[in-house]
C-alpha cells in the first residue's frame, strides 16, 4: 500500500481529490485500492516533560538536578489526538511506501518524520512537495515525487531547533526561577525562551531609549521662490552633509541665520525641473503578519485575535485560504481559478457586482510569482471558491477581516495607480532647495482600497508647481525658518512589535558589525509567522509586558529578567546565528550532533552560573524604575559621550563607603553633574 501522510485534514482532502480516493472515506483516512491518504493535526507528537528523564526532574525547584540533557529524546502522544495517531500507526503497519505530503518546509518534515521514527517505520519513504494545493499544483507535485532522502536534512534541522528550544526553556526557566525570581509575582515563576526572551529585550531596550532620551533643537527652512511670471512656489532647504549631525539634522542656528540673511531677495537658478508619469501596483495580498499588523492598525485587534479570526474563516467557514503563511504571492497555476473565485465572492456578497465588473480577471501582475511562493509552504491568504455562504454568519470583527482579505485579492485585478511626479531643484547662495508634487491621473486600485495604511509611502500630493525650465532664473522672496525638537522613538504597539520581530530593522540600526548585519538580514527575524502572536501573548501572560492605551511597556519583572539574562540568551544576534546554523544543517554542512553538543555546552554553563547565584554568590537582581522614569539605568561604556552636556566623557565611579555601588559620572564634573547608576 502507498500511504500519503498529510499535515492536516484539509490538505488530505485536496490531495485525496486528485488521487481519486475521497469516496473511500474511513475513520481517519481515505483509501481506494492500493492508495491511502491520512493526516495528522500538526505536531501530533510532543516533547516529553523533564520528569520523563528521571524522578529528580519532577520538582521544578530542584536546581541541583539540572541541567537535564537527554541522550535519547522521548516523545508523547497527547490524549486529544490519540485516536488519530492510532489510525496512522495502523496504516503505517500496512504501508510499503510512505509519501510525506506535509507542508513543504522544515516543520512539515518534522511532523511527518517524527511519526515515522516513533512508530519504527523502516520501509520506503518518498516526498510530495508543493506550496499550492489547487488541482494543477497537486497534479504537478504528484508527477514529481522525490526520494525521501532529498529532504532528510530538513528533518535534522527541525529536530535541532525543537530540541534546542526545549533545552533553553526547560533548563533556564527552572534555573533562573530558583536563582532570581523571588518577589516578582505569578508564583515567582520566570519563563525563558529562545524567541520570547530576545523579543522581550527589544521592548526593554525601546523603553530604555525613550526613558533616557534627551531632546534637542534642530532647524529647517522653506524658501519661497518667484518666477519671471510672478508665480510663487515653496521649496525645502536640503541640508548639506557637512551641516548635519549624526542624526542627519542641522543644529547650527548661527549658520542658519547667516544663510537666511543671504537669501533676502537673492537670485536663484533652476537646476532640475521635470515631470514623470509614475505608477504604483496594487498592494499585495496578506501574509499572516501583514494581516495582523494591518488589522491591528485599522481595527484595533490583537495579533492573536486576528490569527483566531483568520483560522475561523479558513477552518470553520472555508471562505479564505490557509492563514499561517509568511508569503504574499500566488502560484501561476491559480490564475485559471480567478473567474471561479470572483463568482464565489459575488455569490456571497451580491453588492460587489460593480466592483468585480471593473476588475480584469485576466490581468497579470506581480502577485503571480512561483519563485516567491516556492520559498514557503503556503501562498498568500486569499478568498476561496466556496460560494454557498451567508455573511450574516460572521460577527463584526470576522466580517471586517474577511473584507480586508477579499478586497486585497480583488485589487490585484485593478489597474495600477498612476500619477505625475514633478520635481524642481533650485540653487541659491550655494545651497540646494527642492520642491515636489504628485498629481493623480489614474486612480486604479485606489478606487477600491483608497489610501491603504499598509503601504509605507503614502502619496503626498502637495501643491501644484509651475512649469519651469533648467537654468531659469528665480528670486527668493521669503524664508520660513522652523525650530523643531527631536522626538524619542515611539512605544511599541502589537503591530509595530510584530514588524520588528520580523525585520529587526530598528535593532539593526545599532549593529555595526557588517557580518552580523548580513546574518540578521538573511534570517526571517524572531520566531515564525505562526508563532509570533503566541510569543507576545506569553510575555503579557508572564507579566513581563503590559499594555496601556494600546502601547506596550516592559514591567519591572521583565526589565529585571533582561538585566540578569546573559546576552547569549537575550540577544537577537544569537538567535540569528542559531538560524544560520540550522541552515547549515539543511545544507549538510553541519550535523545535528555537532549543533546539539554546542547547545548542551552553553546550557551547562548557564545553569552552572545560576546555581552559583542561587547559592548567594551574586547580588539580588537590580531594581529599576518603571518605564517612563528618567533615571532608569541603561547600558553605558567608558568614554561614551555624556548624554547631559554632550561634551564630557562618562567615567565609572564608586562611593568611598560602598565601592561596589557603581555609577556613571561626567568627566566635566563639577561643571556637569550628570549621574546615573551602572546597569
Amino acid at each position: 500500500m502507498r500511504l500519503f501522510l498529510c499535515e492536516k485534514p484539509s490538505q488530505a482532502k485536496d490531495i485525496g481529490k486528485v488521487l481519486g480516493v475521497l469516496d473511500g472515506r474511513h475513520d481517519g483516512y481515505f483509501q481506494k485500492g492500493d492508495t491511502a491518504v491520512t493526516w495528522a493535526f500538526g505536531h501530533i507528537l510532543t516533547q516529553a516533560a523533564p520528569d520523563a528523564y528521571g524522578e529528580e526532574f519532577a520538582d521544578f525547584g530542584n536546581i541541583e538536578a539540572l541541567p537535564v540533557l537527554p541522550d535519547n529524546w522521548k516523545m508523547e502522544v497527547p490524549s486529544k489526538v490519540a485516536k488519530q495517531f492510532k489510525v496512522i500507526k495502523g496504516l503505517l503497519g500496512k504501508a510499503d511506501e510512505v509519501v510525506i505530503a506535509t507542508d513543504a518546509d522544515r516543520e512539515g518534515e518534522v511532523i511527518a518524520r517524527e511519526i515515522l521514527d516513533y512508530c519504527g517505520y523502516r520501509k520506503k519513504v518518498s516526498r510530495f512537495w508543493t506550496s499550492g494545493l489547487d488541482t494543477q499544483s497537486v497534479k504537478k507535485a504528484l508527477a514529481a515525487i522525490m526520494p525521501g532522502q532529498k529532504t532528510e536534512n530538513l528533518y535534522q534541522a527541525g529536530l535541532a531547533r525543537g530540541r534546542a528550544d526545549w533545552l533553553v526553556g526547560m533548563n533556564l526557566s527552572r534555573a533562573y526561577t530558583v536563582a532570581y525570581a523571588a518577589g516578582y509575582g505569578r508564583e515567582h515563576t520566570l519563563s525563558i525562551g529562545r524567541i520570547q526572551t530576545p523579543t522581550l529585550k527589544l521592548v526593554v531596550q525601546r523603553d530604555a531609549a525613550i526613558d533616557n532620551f534627551v531632546p534637542y533643537n534642530y532647524y529647517t527652512m522653506a524658501v519661497d521662490f518667484q518666477t519671471a511670471l510672478k508665480e510663487v512656489f515653496t521649496a525645502l532647504w536640503q541640508v548639506p552633509d557637512d551641516w548635519k549631525n549624526k542624526d542627519g539634522f542641522c543644529t547650527d542656528l548661527d549658520g542658519v541665520k547667516a544663510l537666511i540673511q543671504k537669501l533676502q531677495n537673492a537670485d536663484a537658478q533652476v537646476i532640475t525641473a521635470h515631470t514623470e508619469r509614475k505608477n504604483t501596483p496594487p498592494p499585495l495580498p496578506y501574509s499572516l503578519s501583514a494581516l495582523q499588523k494591518e488589522a491591528g492598525k485599522k481595527l484595533g485587534l490583537s495579533a492573536s485575535k486576528v490569527l483566531k479570526i483568520a483560522q475561523t474563516l479558513y477552518e470553520k467557514h472555508k471562505i479564505t485560504s490557509y492563514p499561517r503563511t509568511p508569503c504574499r504571492y500566488l502560484p501561476k497555476s491559480q490564475q485559471t481559478d480567478v473567474p471561479e473565485v470572483f463568482a464565489a465572492i459575488a455569490a456571497i456578497d451580491p453588492t460587489l457586482s460593480e466592483v468585480l465588473q471593473n476588475a480584469d480577471p485576466s490581468r497579470t501582475s506581480r502577485v503571480w510569482n512561483d519563485n516567491q511562493v516556492n520559498k514557503h509552504s503556503h501562498h498568500a491568504i486569499i478568498p476561496t471558491k466556496v460560494a454557498r455562504f451567508e455573511l450574516s454568519q460572521l460577527n463584526k470583527e470576522e466580517l471586517a477581516v474577511y473584507k480586508m482579505i477579499r478586497d486585497r485579492y480583488i485589487a490585484q485585478f485593478y489597474p495600477d495607480f498612476e500619477y505625475d511626479s514633478t520635481v524642481i531643484e533650485v540653487e541659491s547662495c550655494g545651497h540646494l532647495y527642492k520642491a515636489a508634487s504628485q498629481a493623480p491621473k489614474v486612480a486604479g486600485w485606489k478606487n477600491l482600497l483608497g489610501k491603504d495604511v499598509s503601504e509605507e509611502e503614502q502619496l503626498d500630493e502637495g501643491p501644484a508647481l509651475p512649469e519651469l525650465k533648467q537654468n531659469e532664473m528665480l528670486k527668493a522672496t521669503a524664508v520660513n525658518q522652523e525650530t523643531k525638537k527631536t522626538s524619542p522613538p515611539p512605544r511599541f504597539t502589537e503591530s509595530s512589535l510584530l514588524d520588528e520581530m520580523q525585520t529587526l530593522k530598528d535593532f539593526l540600526k545599532d549593529v555595526e558589525d557588517e557580518q552580523i548585519r548580513k546574518i540578521l538580514k538573511s534570517t526571517e527575524g524572531l520566531g515564525m509567522e505562526s508563532t509570533r502572536a503566541a510569543i507576545i501573548d506569553r510575555l503579557f501572560e508572564m507579566g513581563y509586558m503590559e499594555k496601556k492605551r494600546g502601547k506596550i511597556y516592559s514591567t519591572e519583572k521583565g526589565r529585571n529578567l533582561i538585566a540578569r539574562v546573559p546576552a547569549i540568551i537575550s540577544d537577537p544576534i544569537t538567535t540569528a546565528k542559531w538560524e544560520l546554523a540550522l541552515a547549515g544543517i539543511e545544507a549538510g554542512k553541519l550535523t545535528l550532533a555537532e549543533f546539539m553538543a554546542y547547545q548542551q555546552k552553553v546550557i551547562t554553563e548557564l545553569v552552572g552560573q545560576a546555581k552559583n547565584d542561587a547559592a548567594g554568590k551574586a547580588r539580588a537582581p537590580k531594581q529599576t524604575h518603571s518605564a517612563g522614569a528618567k533615571k532608569q539605568a541603561v547600558a553605558r561604556n567608558e568614554d561614551d559621550v555624556c548624554p547631559t552636556c554632550k561634551e564630557g566623557r562618562l567615567r565609572q565611579k564608586g562611593f568611598k563607603e560602598n565601592p561596589d555601588k557603581r555609577y556613571w559620572g561626567c568627566s566635566r564634573f563639577p561643571e556637569c553633574k550628570h549621574f546615573e547608576w551602572v546597569k
